[in-house]
């Protein structure tokens, strides 16, 4: 639970970063109680529908795609998971985030594509 908390403060350091806005407000204006529903998952599940949350259910004024994307990576590098080739596959990751952002995928297909990247890496 403690790690929960830590994580969640995490996400709002993230979201200062590339909104601009202070956590303290950020903490004021903006609810995530629904990131959490993932108690039954494995670790880079969690990540992978923490991200896919952030993405589709928009808490945040903008920038939702790139805070879901920064937090699921941090919730992988907390879990000592492998994100690979970040750099060299850029196009196709995005490709995948603008999907969820769209609706064009589910949120149960991302999880599953976010799965397959992590246990190949």
């Amino acid at each position: 639970m403690q790690r929960q908390v830590g994580l969640r403060g995490d996400l709002f350091v993230i979201a200062e970063a590339e909104l601009g806005t202070s956590v303290e407000q950020l903490l004021r204006e903006i609810r995530v109680d629904g990131i959490d529903k993932s108690d039954d998952l494995s670790p880079v599940e969690a990540a992978a529908r923490s991200g896919a949350w952030i993405i589709r259910q928009k808490p945040f004024p903008r920038r939702n795609v790139e805070i879901g994307y920064r937090y699921m990576r941090l919730m992988l590098k907390e879990a000592n998971l492998r994100w690979p080739r970040p750099e060299e596959d850029a196009d196709r990751i995005s490709r995948m985030l603008r999907l969820l952002e769209a609706g064009s995928i589910t949120e149960t297909e991302f999880v599953d594509w976010v799965c397959l990247r992590v246990a190949t890496a």
